[in-house]
């Protein structure tokens, strides 16, 4: 129901406000009135209107103080109590990777051996005309420690490279005849033993179980940036953007970051970018070390825009529990006398951290294991001590499956600021989990002692492929549900809780992970990430209010509308 203030006011709904083409006056102004704002302010967490000028909020309160600022003249919209958010940052997502495996072949995930190679003659039988098989998914947990091996392909089919991601995407298993097209042969060195490797039979042989960034790089050999990978790019954008996510951070390509980011400015400069794009710059092999800050800066220089910023280093510095490659201060009870590897050392982070404030070049790390975190967290320490003061930059360490207990306090102390994924929090205690690492199992992705603590933490999709993209796996509002339940989805209330049940994160602090602090973590708090005067005018107006349906029910959260820099470019009341 619109509200009639006087005969002066013109009232339209958010479609005759906007018309058809999206483009809103500099002078123009919109009163969002009768509204449930959570603002992601804390100072001013809640209110009832909100006025926006042009690309810019200017005025966050009741509804008599916005009409009165707005005046005679202005646009009305009567929101009808419903749920207003900031515009949502996804602070950790891969859209070229999930663009580039939009004709992955897929197969059920299942643990029985013999099912599983049934699985995958049907799957090379029913794509007889494909040059390259590649696809997935295969569980780590069927193979014994020495994973897969290239045998077992080899009886199906002799001809045609089979590449097989298993579930995590962290390893792939090949056939010979992927390995002799990739050049992998008995000479060819592991990129960093014990971490990315390609794993040898008996004789010495590649057995075609390749791990970590040795299997991001071999899988380059197979796939490319084609426009049709571009049109996936932008379809699964445009899906984030209309469920109200207007930025994100991309976490990296592992390798085809260059023509990644090509494309991504080609669909810049066409007008075909849907929200505000950060990017990264993949440093996941020890060999790009002394380069890589020069290639953030290259890759920004040529492809950077407004909308489109390269302004990060991402290190990929442990692999994950799963294929025992997460840097633990434990041995992997499955694998006695492995506890993992990082990638880099303290003294090599501390003196890359060092360069990296110098050229004002955000971090964001990928960390797994207990140890990978403990050994950033000290070359931070170590980087406080030399410049007698924190870092000129962002600096983010995400996943953080394992922490000591005597490591969360670090992350207020140092400003370090803590990535999670809130839709894996439904699944801690994993059989391959358990089999790894034991009791661990039931105490991993822990945000409550960071959240506790009062220090930055963030939430993410981050997914890799369209299978995420089609199971809803990067839907915020999917996120929030699990990481409020500790629960998967599918089961409603019924379903196992992943322990600790204490782990449950509330709902405002949800929000706030998706909208301000994720906004500062990208170093644009500033204009973005709360409804606040003087910010881009950024309104995600929902069906329902997340904050008082069902806990079960979040997931059904859909915005009817979203606004993007005062303009209307999804949805409508």
């Amino acid at each position: 129901m619109m509200k009639i203030i006087n005969k002066q006011i013109i009232i339209l709904g958010i479609i005759g406000i906007f018309g058809a083409v999206n483009t809103v006056a500099e002078d123009a102004v919109t009163v969002f009135t009768n509204g449930t704002i959570y603002t992601s302010n804390a100072q001013a967490p809640w209110a009832d209107s909100v006025v926006v000028k042009g690309d810019k909020i200017a005025f966050v309160g009741t509804d008599a103080g916005a009409l009165t600022f707005a005046g005679a003249g202005a646009r009305i919209v009567d929101l009808g109590g419903k749920l207003v958010l900031p515009g949502l940052v996804d602070a950790h997502t891969h859209p070229g990777l999930v663009g580039i495996s939009h004709d992955l072949l897929e197969m059920e995930l299942v643990q029985d051996k013999e099912i599983l190679m049934q699985n995958i003659a049907n799957m090379i039988a029913a794509n007889p005309d494909r040059e390259v098989l590649l696809g997935g998914y295969w569980d780590n947990g069927t193979f014994a420690e020495t994973g897969p091996h290239k045998a077992d392909l080899d009886r199906i089919e002799a001809q045609r490279p089979v590449i097989l991601y298993d579930y995590w995407g962290h390893t792939v298993w090949v056939n010979s005849r992927a390995l002799e097209i990739a050049g992998i042969d008995r000479q060819t060195p592991d990129i960093v033993p014990g971490f990315a490797f390609y794993q040898r039979d008996e004789s010495g042989e590649p057995s075609g179980w390749i791990t970590e960034s040795a299997a991001s790089l071999f899988v380059n050999n197979f796939q490319s940036i084609t426009p049709a990978v571009e049109d996936q790019i932008v379809g699964f954008l445009t899906y984030l953007r209309n469920l109200g996510v207007t930025t994100l951070l991309d976490a990296g390509n592992f390798g085809i970051d260059d023509e990644t980011y090509a494309a991504l400015s080609r669909l810049d400069k066409a007008g075909r970018l849907p929200l505000r794009y950060h990017a990264t710059f993949t440093l996941f092999v020890p060999s790009d070390y002394e380069t890589a800050i020069d290639q953030v800066k290259e890759m920004n220089a040529k492809y950077g825009s407004d909308r489109l910023r390269i302004d990060t280093l991402k290190i990929f510095h442990d692999g994950v529990i799963e294929t025992r490659t997460a840097d633990m201060f434990d041995d992997y009870l499955d694998t006695p006398g492995n506890s993992g590897e990082s990638l880099f050392s303290e003294a090599q982070l501390h003196d890359l951290i060092i360069d990296l404030s110098k050229e004002g070049i955000n971090l964001h790390v990928h960390s797994v294991g207990d140890k990978s975190t403990n050994k950033l967290l000290n070359a931070i320490e170590r980087v406080h001590e030399t410049l007698g003061g924190p870092p000129a930059i962002r600096i983010a360490i995400c996943h953080l499956e394992t922490v000591l207990d005597t490591d969360f306090y670090r992350f207020k102390d140092l400003g370090v600021i803590a990535s999670f994924t809130p839709a894996w929090h439904g699944n801690v205690g994993d059989h391959n989990v358990y089999a790894a690492i034991g009791d661990k199992a039931w105490s991993q992705m822990r945000a409550q002692p960071i959240i506790a603590d009062d220090a930055v933490f963030t939430f993410s999709s981050d997914i890799t492929t369209t299978h995420g993209w089609r199971d809803e796996a990067a839907n915020p509002y999917h996120g929030m549900q699990i990481g409020h339940n500790r629960q998967p989805v599918e089961g409603g209330p019924d379903a196992r809780y992943a322990r600790p049940r204490s782990e449950r994160i509330r709902l405002d602090a949800l929000v706030d992970g998706y909208t301000i602090n994720g906004a500062y973590q990208l170093g644009r708090s500033h204009e973005l990430g709360s409804i606040e005067v003087g910010k881009q005018a950024d309104l995600v107006i929902l069906n329902q209010n997340l904050f008082e349906v069902n806990r079960y029910d979040i997931h059904k959260t859909k915005p009817v509308a979203v606004i993007m820099d005062g303009e209307l470019v999804h949805g409508e009341l």
